[in-house]
């Protein structure tokens, strides 16, 4: 039979052998990262960053499809209200993957709005920039 203080240290070296492994790795698996940098400066981060890691945006056409909302807000088509509104009613829909709840709503409001905003499928990205396929 094995004492406590055995079980005790086979767990920690467990643990430590553990965190040598992922320390090692230098990647961290769970989150998604948009590719713009975050500065110390920054307390909160963009809107492009917080939809993509909360929309679970994990291809490159949804995140290119995620860029071109954002680029919609920016050139003054679409409010960034709407788009956070849309955004949090996907959330509360499925909130173990939002995206297609969130692109469906996002076409109709911007249709009505008279911005078109692609299907994601039609979306062909290059690493910055995103543009259709029609």
């Amino acid at each position: 039979m094995r004492t406590r203080s055995a079980c005790l240290r086979s767990l920690c070296t467990g643990l430590l052998v553990a965190a040598c492994f992922a320390a090692a790795s230098g990647e961290a698996s769970g989150q998604i990262v948009a590719p713009q940098g975050f500065t110390a400066r920054d307390h909160v981060a963009s809107l492009e960053d917080q939809l993509i890691n909360r929309l679970r945006a994990a291809e490159e056409q949804q995140r290119g499809y995620i860029r071109r909302v954002t680029a919609a807000v920016r050139s003054g088509q679409l409010e960034s209200r709407l788009v956070v509104a849309i955004y949090r009613y996907s959330l509360l829909r499925y909130p173990q993957y939002p995206f297609p709840y969130f692109e469906r709503a996002m076409r109709y409001e911007a249709g009505k709005r008279g911005v078109y905003l692609p299907p994601v499928q039609l979306i062909a990205t290059t690493p910055g920039e995103a543009r259709s396929l029609r």
